[in-house]
């Protein structure tokens, strides 16, 4: 396999030890050479890239949104923007018309415009969160975790904080709220991915679950369909972070405090999951992961690590080499 860059986001300041966006190099043989800085910034939690541009989140109570131009491996500013209470996931529209961010200190979800050359074009489309959850320490109010495009265009967003996975449409720059789908009460969807199936798989992160959600004719309007343990031994920890594998033979998720990445086998078609197996993550904390044909890469936050694994025929990742150090990093995303 020839060599591959990718970005790494950072907790920074009081929230961790790094200083900004990093970048990292695959190797031909898998190994990620160490990380060089590309552009200082605060809390660079949860990275997108569209094209020539990189979008960060600034994870703070007073949060934003900044875009960059990627030149080589150093990044230049293109553009910020204000946000809600502690954002922490993006999702850019595959045509690039616009990114979407979810807040989860203050549960909104916010769609920003974009130019042709990848910075700001407006000010941001908001939707104000609502509702709340059974778990009084962590479900006193809306909490916006992740925002995903589906296939149609529709934005998914899950909220942690109402147990909800809500549905917009972006429409004149503005967000229109198209569905929304109750989940058992507090099992706090937090990461979600789409199945080339049609099928959304939602790491939930209260309840250590994935649940399988089943388009009713788009993705205004779902349905539970499934649910299967987020790991293949006792749930315990947080879950994280869940991606697809081999073209969606396979998922897999993070969980914390567990720290392990469990391998899940697709079955029915996509509308039902089964864990296989569950593999120490490397490190402590494991947040996001990345997986691309053999090769899986988990950032272990307060490890300050980045574990690389290499995937078997089975779908089960095996550890490839040592640990790479890179400063609380928390989303590893290919440049």
């Amino acid at each position: 396999m020839s060599e591959r860059a990718f970005w790494v986001g950072t907790y920074t300041g009081e929230a961790g030890d790094g200083a900004g966006i990093y970048r990292v190099l695959r190797g031909a043989g898998g190994a990620l050479e160490p990380p060089e800085l590309a552009a200082e910034a605060v809390c660079p939690s949860y990275l997108a890239v569209h094209g020539g541009a990189l979008y960060a989140v600034r994870e703070e109570d007073a949060g934003g949104v900044t875009a960059y131009a990627a030149e080589g491996g150093r990044l230049r500013e293109i553009g910020r923007r204000e946000a809600g209470a502690l954002p922490c996931h993006l999702s850019v529209a595959p045509d690039g018309s616009h990114l979407v961010a979810a807040d989860y200190g203050s549960g909104t979800v916010r769609a920003y415009p974009l130019a042709a050359g990848g910075g700001f074009a407006g000010d941001a489309g908001v939707a104000e969160g609502h509702g709340g959850g059974p778990r009084a320490d962590r479900q006193e109010g809306p909490h916006a975790h992740m925002a995903v495009h589906a296939p149609d265009g529709t934005v998914l967003t899950t909220d942690l904080g109402a147990d909800l996975v809500r549905s917009f449409r972006v429409e004149g720059g503005a967000l229109r709220l198209a569905g929304e789908t109750p989940l058992p009460d507090g099992y706090g969807p937090r990461h979600l991915a789409v199945h080339p199936s049609g099928h959304v798989y939602v790491l939930t992160e209260l309840a250590a679950a994935v649940l399988v959600l089943r388009p009713l004719g788009g993705y205004a309007a779902l349905e539970v369909a499934a649910e299967s343990p987020a790991t293949a031994g006792p749930g315990t920890g947080q879950g994280a972070a869940i991606k697809l594998g081999d073209g969606g033979r396979f998922v897999y998720t993070s969980m914390r405090g567990a720290d392990v990445v469990t391998a899940h086998r697709v079955l029915d078609g996509g509308a039902a999951l089964a864990p296989v197996a569950d593999v120490p993550s490397g490190g402590h904390w494991p947040r996001d992961l990345h997986a691309d044909a053999e090769w899986m890469h988990v950032a272990n936050e307060r490890e300050g690590t980045i574990t690389t694994f290499r995937i078997g025929g089975d779908g089960v990742p095996v550890p490839a080499g040592t640990p790479l150090a890179v400063p609380s990093p928390v989303c590893v995303v290919p440049a």
